[in-house]
């Protein structure tokens, strides 16, 4: 194990970094020997900043991008905790961190990473060549009282979320993974979608997340048959939780399940204070179920790099 990856392990035990970027994620969605980070230091030799990011080959050639059932990634700084941090000074360690951290990275053919939304600063970046699309997720703050959360609704999200409580029942399934494994399959199989990874994978980082009880798993079933009609799976930490799959069965795709557990979700989260964050979709159908309930747009930084224009093509035709 490398030297700056011993370092990064420690870092991630004594700060409060997003769940993404925990090590023990990384050696989930990525494999322990398939992930690398790029560090940053103050002149006390202190971490300041941390870039981990996945490696694979792709056309032969090396790549760093983001892990499998992975919304976010890039870096992460930690700034000094100073109670009259100025903003001249944090724009002047924002340059100090992110220059160190892309200077350490290994040379790759291409470079991708989705920012956190809280990353609001990819200046550094543009002044070494990356480029950046702006992207966008939903988030729900939370709210304990489920009243609030149906008065907010689109009137016709009401009425389907009657319908679906005709025809399923909801529960919690915490220790189920192949059924939103499977159902988030047979969706993207419909949109002619691929899923971000296999199952061995998946499996793997619902191992980890249970055995830190950092998931939750909600299961629509029909009334009658028991069969699965949805499925969403959460995973949190101290703040805020993703929806990191979510499916439905396209026989019961008239069902409406997906929406009774999207507000079962948003109502777990509100009893225990966490942002619900729907690591959402660019697409305008999707988009538009997270605004019937009242979800808030945030955007996000998509930041890559190519080593020619030939390259940057063939990996944007090949995702």
């Amino acid at each position: 194990m490398s030297e700056s990856k011993t370092s990064y392990i420690q870092f991630c035990e004594t700060e409060k970094l997003p769940i993404h970027l925990q090590a023990w994620w990384l050696d989930a969605v990525c494999g322990p020997e398939n992930w690398e980070v790029s560090l940053a230091y103050d002149s006390g030799q202190n971490i300041i900043g941390a870039l981990p990011y996945f490696q694979k080959r792709r056309w032969g050639l090396p790549v760093i991008q983001l892990p499998p059932f992975t919304s976010y990634a890039g870096p992460w700084l930690s700034y000094p905790k100073e109670p009259e941090f100025k903003l001249q000074s944090r724009y002047a360690f924002d340059k100090h961190a992110f220059t160190q951290l892309i200077e350490s990275l290994p040379k790759a053919a291409y470079f991708v990473q989705n920012f956190r939304p809280e990353m609001g600063n990819w200046l550094p970046f543009y002044w070494q060549n990356f480029k950046q699309s702006t992207r966008y997720t939903y988030t729900y703050e939370p709210v304990s009282d489920p009243q609030k959360v149906t008065a907010v609704m689109k009137n016709t999200l009401r009425s389907d979320l009657k319908k679906a409580s005709k025809l399923v029942y909801y529960e919690i399934e915490n220790d189920n993974w192949e059924v939103p494994f499977e159902l988030n399959r047979l969706s993207m199989l419909r949109k002619s979608m691929r899923q971000s990874g296999n199952a061995e994978v998946f499996h793997r980082l619902h191992s980890a997340l249970r055995a830190r009880r950092q998931s939750v798993c909600f299961v629509a079933r029909d009334q009658k048959t028991n069969e699965p009609h949805a499925a969403l799976y959460l995973a949190y930490d101290h703040q805020q939780a993703g929806i990191i799959l979510s499916g439905t069965d396209p026989k019961f795709k008239s069902s409406c399940a997906v929406f009774g557990l999207i507000e079962m979700a948003i109502n777990w989260c509100g009893n225990r204070n966490l942002v619900l964050d729907f690591e959402g979709s660019m697409d305008p159908k999707i988009g538009h179920t997270f605004r019937a309930f009242g979800a808030r747009l945030r955007p996000y930084f998509q930041v890559w790099k190519a080593k020619n224009k030939m390259l940057e093509l063939l990996y944007q035709l090949s995702r």
